[in-house]
């Protein structure tokens, strides 16, 4: 593609020419002549050091040696370069000869099912969506257009998943709910998860993610949360809209997260909170109370940052606060 063609397509302002030929997206240090790379650093894209990309991606108000896209945002023109040059290689539409289609199934138009995929009866599936090989769709399950649902991906009965949501390998949705009781004899007696997962539209799941079904109502995943490989979410969950959670992170059941949330990796919260719009947890925080004010929050138990920060600084200071100390009490003995 000419990179006057995915000038136009950004709708950026384009420095030199455009009828150079771009085959793909690099990064800085490897891209070759036919290459476009991100240079973020003034620096680099003054000197040309370090490339040999035929043209940049580069912040408004840097010079550049090369052609180049002058963008506001280099990342998103980035992604959507990338996008342009090497879209995603989707299966075709059609249905494999041992995928299993249950009773009463509804499959929109141009639909993917892959090979040995199940469906369960009376589910639905939205116009364009994939179902890759091996994934298992329950009964009375409904998966919303253009959705992809990658290999092994199994999603339990009535579950409902909306619009351009990618679930990646190996997650579980709609498993039960951790729930149980305690009898008098100290056994553990279970509570029926009967609730369901509700994911809303342009969610993205990573690989071998754990979300359970409500006991009674709705686990439920709002528009455009992305969520990080190996992450658990328990029963009665609400994530809040835009939403971004690291991975190896657990939430436990009954945590309702606003909107705009974003979660560092292995961080763990604790159940029945609240976290308020806005708020950052950096990775391995543990959440014990609620976060009710945005605001960037560390330690293992959470806390706003400068604070957890002025903690650590006065662990450090012990020894000398101590040896201080010491001296004070010889002087005192002395007098």
């Amino acid at each position: 593609m000419k990179l006057g063609e995915i000038a136009a397509a950004l709708e950026c302002r384009l420095e030199g020419s455009g009828a150079l030929n771009i085959v793909k997206a690099s990064s800085f240090e490897n891209a070759g002549p036919e290459d476009i790379a991100l240079a973020l650093e003034a620096p680099k894209t003054e000197s040309g050091l370090g490339t040999g990309a035929g043209a940049l991606i580069a912040p408004d108000g840097v010079k550049v040696d090369r052609p180049a896209l002058i963008v506001k945002n280099p990342l998103l023109a980035l992604a959507k370069t990338m996008n342009l040059l090497q879209p995603e290689n989707l299966p075709p539409a059609g249905i494999d000869d041992t995928a299993i289609i249950g009773k009463d199934v509804a499959l929109g138009e141009g639909c993917h099912v892959g090979a040995y995929a199940t469906i369960g009866a009376a589910s639905k599936i939205g116009d364009g969506a994939v179902i890759k090989a091996g994934a298992r769709i329950g009964a009375n399950c409904l998966i919303g257009k253009q959705s992809v649902i990658f290999e092994n991906v199994v999603v339990y009965d009535k579950t409902e998943i909306g619009d351009r949501t990618r679930i990646h390998a190996n997650s579980v949705i709609g498993s039960d709910g951790f729930g149980y009781t305690k009898l008098e004899s100290g056994a553990n007696f279970k509570i029926p998860q009967h609730g369901i997962v509700r994911i809303e539209d342009d969610v993205e799941i990573g690989a071998s993610c754990a979300i359970d079904r409500a006991t009674l109502d709705v686990t439920l995943i709002k528009s455009g949360v992305k969520i990080d490989n190996q992450v658990q979410i328990a029963h009665n969950c609400v994530i809040g809209e835009n939403t971004v959670i690291a991975g190896c992170t657990g939430i436990a059941g009954s945590v309702t997260i606003g909107k705009g949330v974003m979660i560092g990796g292995m961080v763990a919260v604790s159940d029945h909170l609240n976290i308020a719009d806005g708020v950052m947890i950096a990775g391995k925080t543990g959440v014990h109370t609620n976060l009710s004010e945005p605001g960037v929050y560390a330690g293992p138990m959470a806390m706003k940052n400068m604070e957890y920060k002025r903690f650590l600084l006065s662990g450090k200071r012990i020894d000398k606060i101590s040896a201080k100390l010491k001296e004070l009490a010889k002087l005192i003995k002395k007098s």
